[in-house]
């Protein structure tokens, strides 16, 4: 089994539900959910993209 590590840091908030990439997004690809455009991030993909966002920043100081 491997891991695939998509960013070397958390994705913005607001970046795409399903790969985390940032608008303008056009057509992206991934393995996992194929050709898609931008989708809204779910609530708990928000809250945790921010806190691990926040954990990063503190292991930095």
């Amino acid at each position: 089994m491997s891991t695939h590590i998509r960013h070397q840091a958390a994705p913005n908030p607001d970046g795409c539900r399903w790969c985390g990439f940032d608008r303008p997004h056009g057509w992206q690809y991934l393995p996992s959910v194929g050709l898609h455009q931008w989708g809204p991030p779910t609530n708990a993909q928000r809250l945790a993209r921010m806190k691990a966002r926040r954990n990063a920043r503190k292991d930095t100081r």
